[in-house]
């Protein structure tokens, strides 16, 4: 089974008052082990998604990309106000490990697609890993499944742009969370238009590119790793396109979410 130690940043939520402040932040509802959600921008858009990993009945933590560390911490802290809970930065004391492409019941199954393995979060340093977060990348990429380590920001997409309401990212049923009106009134009253896509390239091209179809843009290139891609695509216009979808003149290919 292949194992690679990801690139997280880890923060400890504790106290009384944890699981209620949760609940009324995030965009999906927590499970019994490991949950995958999204902080929001009042107006929809994703700050951090993160996995939420229950530990205790008051001890919950998140694991983010590196990148959204710092700012997912702060949003806590500013959220917390009063409520009893200690937000911790706990990075250096675990590590964030992903396994696939195999059995063993190590870790917990990675809620967003069944083919993409297990998490597993333990105290540093517990496991060798004998691949790396690129190998990874590749194997989450295989799945047309978006990952933010690689393919995007803070602020910069909805979490449908991100495929979040299928990768069991959203729960429209739940109670409120920040953001979630404009959330789902987007669900509720409108087609997606753009999702995440996994694209297999014949050509050489960089983050950025185009993807053209009958003289049109049809998406654009977000992440780039041999001959993959993460593509951020617009699905009205390539159901109208009808045309062979390249990037620099070499034809590649869509695959499904």
């Amino acid at each position: 089974m292949p194992v690679c130690r990801l690139n997280r940043a880890v923060i400890s939520l504790k106290g009384d008052d944890v699981q209620g402040f949760l609940s009324g932040l995030i965009t999906n509802s927590l499970n019994d082990d490991l949950t995958f959600a999204a902080l929001l921008t009042p107006q929809g858009k994703i700050i951090a998604d993160f996995f939420v990993h229950r530990l205790g009945e008051d001890f919950f933590v998140l694991e983010t990309a590196e990148k959204f560390g710092q700012i997912l911490a702060l949003r806590l802290k500013m959220y917390k106000l009063r409520a009893k809970i200690d937000i911790e930065d706990v990075s250096n004391d675990y590590d964030v490990y992903g396994l696939w492409d195999g059995t063993g019941d190590v870790g917990i199954h990675d809620p967003r697609h069944s083919k993409l393995g297990q998490r597993f979060l333990a105290t540093s340093g517990s496991l060798t890993p004998e691949h790396s977060p690129e190998d990874y990348d590749l194997h989450r990429m295989s799945l047309s499944i978006p990952d933010s380590t690689w393919d995007f920001g803070t602020e910069q997409m909805f979490p449908a742009d991100a495929n979040m309401d299928l990768l069991n990212g959203v729960d429209y049923k739940k109670g409120c969370f920040i953001g979630q009106e404009v959330v789902s009134r987007m669900h509720r009253k409108t087609e997606v238009r753009k999702r995440m896509r996994a694209v297999e390239l014949s050509g050489p091209v960089q983050s950025g590119d185009p993807l053209k179809a009958g003289g049109r843009t049809v998406g654009t290139l977000l992440h780039v790793r041999g001959d993959m891609a993460t593509a951020l695509v617009r699905l009205d216009r390539l159901a109208k396109a009808g045309d062979i979808v390249a990037v620099n003149d070499n034809p590649v290919t869509i695959m499904d979410s």
